[in-house]
């Protein structure tokens, strides 16, 4: 029997799940964007007492070079508890979609096997790209290197050639692999083997699926960035030429904390909730369509009982 997934329904399962738990939506992305309202502070905290007339000169003054090297050293912190958060936010969408019965205390948001399991899924695709691009590389190098001396046009063409073919080669494998997240919740397993085997026959569907997550986020941040542009403009006069003007007079000697501190915490409150909203809309399409593939395959296939 043939097995295939819609990829309207597919497409449509973050809408659907946004439109039925706003509130556990919106937790998601206060705990996604909690890290970057972290670093403005923290960014606060370090620059703030700096002028920025040091920051902009030739010679950066000692201070400020030791306020940088700290500020990296918390920013690679902060980007591991981000690459943290991302997978335990995924894992809590997956389990929302795979199954809609069940309870989800604190948002759905946990740490469990789930999270390990993806984690060490994510790592494993991480690595295996890396890999596969270093080898396209040196492979494209090598044909190209060896057809060097007949002809410098033909070397340079099949070196393209190789390395465009086997990149569509490595971007087939990744739709392939694309499912094995999901299906990893889904079976409560490391479902590697599962995952692949299941998108068998969907490249082409996960193909369309993939570019139409990707126009349809793309649609509302620009969608977005233009009500907020039209906002600005019409409350506070803000445009292009005013803001040049501004920049012309010069930066301010140091920056105002009583003013950027209430934008910010001002502005969290929206820009969680659309965080929260697009992983949503980007992170649910796979667990809808892993989760119709489960349904239509064979019984005795190992699957959850419980599968929505």
């Amino acid at each position: 029997m043939t097995t295939a997934f819609s990829i309207g329904e597919a497409l449509a399962s973050g809408f659907r799940l946004t439109k039925r738990r706003p509130l556990q939506v919106w937790t998601w992305g206060i705990v996604s964007v909690a890290p970057s309202l972290l670093m403005g502070a923290l960014m606060l905290r370090l620059f703030g007492a700096i002028a920025l007339t040091d920051m902009a000169g030739d010679e950066p003054s000692a201070e400020f070079v030791g306020q940088m090297i700290q500020f990296q050293a918390l920013s690679g912190l902060a980007n591991i508890l981000q690459m943290l958060i991302w997978v335990v936010v995924t894992a809590a969408i997956f389990r929302t979609v795979l199954f809609p019965q069940r309870p989800a205390p604190f948002a759905g948001l946990r740490i469990g096997m789930d999270e390990v399991r993806i984690a060490v899924v994510g790592l494993a695709l991480v690595v295996g790209f890396y890999a596969a691009a270093i080898v396209i590389a040196l492979l494209a190098f090598a044909v190209g290197a060896g057809l060097w001396f007949v002809s410098e046009a033909a070397a340079v063409a099949v070196g393209l050639v190789v390395a465009l073919a086997a990149g569509l080669a490595v971007w087939g494998v990744i739709l392939r692999a694309c499912l094995i997240m999901p299906a990893s919740v889904a079976l409560g397993d490391f479902a590697f083997v599962q995952g692949w085997r299941l998108s068998k026959g969907q490249v082409l569907r996960l193909l369309g699926l993939s570019l139409a997550i990707v126009a349809v986020v793309l649609a509302i941040e620009l969608a977005l960035l233009a009500i907020v542009a039209v906002v600005l403009f019409l409350a506070a006069g803000l445009n292009v030429f005013s803001l040049a003007a501004m920049l012309e007079q010069g930066a301010p000697p140091t920056v105002d904390r009583g003013v950027l501190i209430p934008w910010a915490l001002a502005a969290f409150v929206p820009l969680s909730w659309l965080q929260g909203f697009l992983s949503t809309v980007m992170m649910a399409p796979y667990a809808e369509a892993c989760r119709s593939l489960l349904a239509q395959a064979p019984q005795d296939e190992a699957r959850p009982v419980a599968l929505g």
